[in-house]
């Protein structure tokens, strides 16, 4: 979910608040015995209401929210509101319960088939892909919004996939090597920094696992989930950052960091480049590996018109201006200079 930053998100967040406490306290029972309240059948009623259509409202005006998500915040607030409402209370509205939980549980359902249709479109995904002539980074999720669908799920999924590929399956491919290459992690200590974390995860895993096996076993396991994800996607950063340098070839620039973000753009739809200047907008995305140290970027490029940058777990946004620093500024200059004069 992203957050509307708007003064009226504000007012929403803090009206959702106020709604939620509202409706919890009314159903302590030691408040009610102090202000002698005698909860009825209107009191259910007002409560389902802020909790199946208020709250959602209100979530719906805080953040960006697809149709599904609001469904599902709907289906959730009345599950809060299940536990909340004594059984005597709300047992004549139990089928409202059911039915939203039904409508989410057909939605799953839809979602699932989704991914199914996506194994069955495999062939042809394939096929466009190589049609492509790009990286997996660049062509896969394109390509199954082409052949299948731009759902939101199917996204996430594809984007895991590709965790999954660049951390096991692309150790014998070698990096492009043209004159459109710039590498942006050569001059740094990139890989160094992830391998640190690796070797931490790794660390942490074998001992704290063990000491919390004894102490919380489903603790344990959640914890041990989280740290071979973990160990998988700074394995598929580095595959990322040793076969994905910045490229320029047939008129388009690409640039990613990792897996958290990634552009393919025209080149005329460049507006203006600054050199060794920090980047004004603190949302700019930054293309740079991590280091030990802070880094800054060497230039900010301002776009013509809006462009898709592919987030982390496959997320869109548009922007209009993203930061660099790559190994070589002044090849990435003579590079953007001669494609300019073409």
């Amino acid at each position: 979910m992203v957050y509307r930053k708007t003064k009226y998100a504000n007012i929403a967040i803090a009206l959702l608040f106020l709604v939620l406490s509202t409706n919890f306290i009314i159903y302590q029972s030691s408040v009610q015995d102090y202000l002698s309240l005698q909860l009825n059948t209107g009191a259910v009623v007002g409560s389902l209401i802020d909790f199946a259509i208020i709250a959602p409202l209100l979530m719906y005006a805080a953040f960006k929210l697809s149709i599904k998500q609001t469904i599902g915040i709907t289906v959730a607030s009345l599950i809060i509101a299940r536990i909340l409402i004594p059984n005597e209370l709300f047992a004549p509205f139990t089928g409202i319960l059911y039915a939203g939980i039904v409508i989410e549980i057909l939605l799953i359902v839809a979602e699932i088939a989704l991914i199914f249709l996506v194994i069955w479109k495999i062939p042809k995904i394939r096929f466009n892909m190589k049609e492509m002539n790009e990286g997996a980074l660049y062509s896969l999720l394109p390509s199954v919004e082409k052949v299948v669908t731009k759902n939101i799920l199917i996204r996430i999924v594809m984007s895991e996939f590709l965790m999954i590929y660049y951390a096991f399956f692309t150790w014998k491919k070698k990096a492009p090597n043209h004159e459109g290459v710039v590498t942006m992690h050569k001059k740094t200590s990139a890989i160094a920094f992830h391998m640190m974390i690796i070797h931490s995860i790794l660390i942490e895993t074998i001992g704290i696992h063990w000491w919390l096996h004894d102490k919380s076993l489903v603790l344990s396991i959640v914890l041990l989930i989280f740290n071979i994800y973990s160990l998988f996607f700074f394995m598929a950063e580095i595959q990322i950052m040793k076969l994905h340098p910045l490229e320029i070839k047939n008129g388009k620039l690409y640039i990613s960091r990792g897996l958290t973000s990634r552009i393919v753009m025209p080149l005329q739809g460049i507006k203006e480049i600054k050199w060794d200047i920090k980047a004004s907008n603190k949302n700019t995305i930054l293309f740079a590996y991590k280091d030990f140290e802070s880094v800054e970027p060497q230039a900010v490029i301002y776009l013509s018109r809006p462009v898709e940058a592919t987030m982390f777990m496959g997320a869109k946004k548009s922007i209009t201006e993203f930061a660099i620093r790559v190994d070589e500024p002044e090849k990435l200059k003579l590079i953007l200079l001669n494609e300019g004069e073409r």
